[in-house]
């Protein structure tokens, strides 16, 4: 029989079905039988009905999300809160207390300190705290301030353009100098509408293109003893689709390893965080973004053997397992495919019956 313990909660999950059935699978592994609370705010995506049990939420910038969240977390009385949102994290860790809270509590909530947390929703922040702790990374500058880049880079190289304060690679263009101007126009089309915006062009970054190829990383810390590294995972990026990696190969993280350390050391690290790098032929890195929380590039490694769900469970259940969770095989190649299933039945309409589904 496996014992029980409290549940853990994973929010906007979304497509990410795969999360959920490793997070299961983790807990037969480590002989515990806990359960897996879905909190969405469409009961009809694809992961709303998937886990144990679903409980709906507001969106994030509802004035009752805090309240809905309160009532869910007393009902429950999770161990471990999760989240897959971009936004919704920088609410829980920035622009409320909510994190903290739930972490008195004896809750985990992975993620990094407040000012990391503003650092990676902003890339022009994040430029700077990277420099400031000697991790190297690409000129970052705004739509507005494109001569000073062009004195830098010279006119011949070329440019990614993307949204300043966007998930998923929103707004991005790679190009050269002379449809630099254009394309920020068109990316500042697309910004995200946001409190206190002044200049459109000032929600648009540019960068000079780094040399190199293109990896993704995860680096991982303990959840217990934040800023600890415990795990680097890397896999170079061969296709992408919709701003997410669709097909890698995994490959040795030692040519990351420093920089990996210095992140999660000066970010107070606890948890998982998604790394974009290039490395050029030197093995020089340059980091050009982060994202505070499993990314879509995530799948690759776990495939080819690494098991973060099963270190996340054995750090707040506080049970021993070996390193095996962060070995993994290099070479191995992996692509995304997509997945159809019901997520709700509507009632049933003179002959016809309507089916809500969405993709995976």
């Amino acid at each position: 029989m496996r014992a029980e313990v409290a549940p853990i909660v994973i929010g906007s999950a979304g497509r990410r079905l795969y999360l959920i059935d490793w997070f299961r699978t983790a807990f037969e592994e480590l002989g515990l039988n806990g359960r897996i609370i879905i909190a969405e705010n469409d009961p009809t995506s694809a992961a709303a009905s998937y886990g144990d049990e679903m409980r709906l939420l507001p969106p994030y910038s509802d004035p009752s999300y805090a309240d809905e969240l309160q009532q869910l977390i007393d009902e429950f009385e999770p161990k471990l809160f999760l989240s897959a949102n971009d936004y919704e994290l920088m609410h829980l860790h920035v622009d409320t207390s909510i994190a903290v809270g739930l972490r008195k509590r004896g809750i985990f909530v992975p993620g990094v300190s407040s000012a990391w947390q503003q650092g990676c929703a902003d890339k022009v922040r994040m430029a700077q705290m990277l420099e400031e702790i000697g991790v190297n990374t690409p000129m970052t500058v705004t739509g507005n301030d494109l001569d000073r880049l062009l004195d830098v880079a010279g006119s011949s190289a070329e440019f990614a353009v993307k949204h300043r304060f966007g998930s998923r690679s929103s707004g991005l263009a790679v190009v050269t100098a002379n449809r630099l101007e254009e394309a920020v126009l068109d990316s500042a089309k697309s910004v995200r509408c946001r409190a206190g915006r002044s200049d459109v062009l000032d929600e648009v970054i540019v960068q000079p293109c780094a040399p190199g190829s293109e990896y993704g990383l995860d680096i991982v810390s303990s959840l217990v003893d934040e800023g600890t590294l415990s795990g680097v995972f890397a896999r170079r990026k061969l296709r992408m689709r919709a701003g997410e990696t669709d097909k890698a190969v995994t490959v040795d993280p030692q040519p990351f390893l420093d920089v990996a350390a210095q992140i999660a050391r000066a970010a107070e690290l606890s948890g998982l965080i998604d790394l974009d790098v290039f490395l050029d032929s030197a093995g020089k890195a340059s980091v050009i973004d982060i994202n505070p929380r499993f990314g879509g590039g995530y799948p690759f490694v776990h495939l080819a053997g690494a098991d973060v769900p099963l270190y996340y469970l054995s750090q707040i259940y506080g049970l021993t397992i070996d390193a095996e969770w962060r070995n993994y095989d290099f070479g191995v190649v992996s692509a995304k495919y997509q997945e159809t299933r019901v997520t709700s039945r509507g009632q049933r309409s003179d002959s016809s019956t309507k089916v809500a589904v969405e993709v995976a």
